[in-house]
């Protein structure tokens, strides 16, 4: 662990406690020793959750005997501004309008909480207040229509589940690529063949899950808060300004590989200033002009993104919601190549590039010098998402809900 990071624990340890701040340092310490494996001295009892799949739990009542509309989702524990909860508290709200009316979420262990209480305080404070109740523990889950698991941990339990009418699967990634090819990849990957229906992030993963597990899937688009991502204005012309999202700890953003594509940009185009957001990359060498946003609070993205004249948005897996939310505010996009990234954003919309160093450094410097033609592929990007909206995806979700039932 550096030394300079210790302030940044102590901040994590207050406002989340000890579980958080020790979750962080297992990460900064993975990101300085990459393929290093965690040491987990009672291994059976850190995947107990996976045997007995057959056993399951619950009554196996009847629908009469649920109530209707009633949805469970069993989620992995959570801190502030986690990307896949938004997603999932957004799903929920929006669903809650629609003829789902009560929306409950279970926090699967291990969790810090010492209270549903305390825990539904801290997700109002983090999400907003929504409605939505708490309670901790898998044990807790109530009999309900549909039941939704999450993260891959909570597939396993949602499938042993009895008392429930639909299991579903809202998957937002592949997560098996998540981890090297081991345990855990594999443990995450048969949870696609528990029998669960997919609610997916996109088409890609419908059809990967589809033809490839035998899954039955719907896929839902991602939009954008049009609100809150829309173009600011831009008050430094004398400089080319490229953000990166830059998350060293996730290796599916590939860090590596963007940063030694930006030092060959930054050779080729003197002039050229990064834009490091997402986690803070002081403990890297960086010799190249640069600032370092770290986790950037969601309200200061907007006028962030305007101010760059490209965004380098990697991704080894499923896209994240970045290329619509940069796109929204008037910045270009330049994305690895690829169906899992593809998906979104046409070649008329976004610049694509293969993952290698020199097809990236290209494809930015390529964008840097001809404003003119980046500048029509961020108009179309921006019409694009001012046709997508939540609101209409959280209405083909409810429909095609209801249609389990019909």
């Amino acid at each position: 662990m550096l030394s300079d990071d210790i302030s940044d624990l102590k901040r994590v340890i207050k406002r989340d406690g000890f579980r958080v701040a020790a979750k962080k340092i297992i990460a900064r310490l993975a990101a300085h020793a990459p393929g290093r494996m965690i040491y987990r001295p009672d291994t059976i009892k850190h995947y107990e959750f996976l045997l007995g799949v057959e056993q399951g739990f619950g009554l196996k009542l009847t629908q009469e005997n649920l109530p209707q509309g009633s949805m469970t989702w069993l989620i992995p524990d959570f801190e502030a501004q986690s990307g896949g909860h938004i997603n999932i508290l957004r799903m929920m709200k929006l669903l809650k309008e629609r003829g789902f009316p009560h929306q409950h979420v279970v926090i699967m262990e291990p969790h810090r909480w010492s209270s549903s209480a305390e825990a539904r305080a801290v997700m109002i404070r983090s999400f907003g207040d929504h409605g939505i109740t708490i309670s901790l523990g898998v044990r807790s889950i109530e009999p309900c229509a549909y039941l939704v698991a999450t993260g891959w941990q909570t597939a396993y339990w949602v499938s042993k589940y009895k008392d429930t009418l639909h299991r579903l699967y809202f998957v937002q990634d592949f997560e098996p690529a998540f981890y090297p090819y081991g345990s855990d990849y594999s443990f995450a990957e048969n949870t696609y063949r528990l029998g669960l229906t997919g609610i997916t992030a996109g088409t890609w993963l419908a059809e990967k899950l589809s033809k490839e597990y035998g899954m039955k899937t719907f896929p839902y688009s991602f939009a954008c808060d049009t609100e809150l991502y829309k173009p600011t204005v831009r008050r430094d012309h004398t400089k080319k300004y490229v953000f990166f999202y830059a998350r060293p700890v996730t290796a599916r953003r590939c860090f590596e590989m963007g940063l030694l594509s930006l030092k060959k940009v930054c050779e080729a185009v003197p002039d050229t200033l990064i834009i490091f957001a997402g986690w803070d990359i002081k403990g890297y060498h960086i010799p190249f002009p640069h600032l370092n946003h770290g986790s950037v609070p969601i309200p200061q993205l907007p006028d962030l993104y305007s101010q760059c004249d490209v965004a380098l948005i990697l991704s080894g897996t499923n896209l994240s919601l970045l290329p619509l939310e940069v796109a929204a505010c008037g910045c270009p996009v330049v994305l690895n190549d690829g169906p899992h990234s593809n998906w979104l954003l046409s070649e008329t919309q976004a610049t694509y590039c293969e993952m290698s160093v020199e097809s990236i450094s290209t494809a930015l410097i390529d964008v840097l010098q001809s404003p003119e033609k980046a500048k029509k592929k961020a108009e179309a990007a921006f019409k694009c998402v001012l046709k997508n909206s939540w609101e209409e995806e959280a209405d083909r979700v409810a429909g095609y809900l209801k249609s389990l039932t019909s």
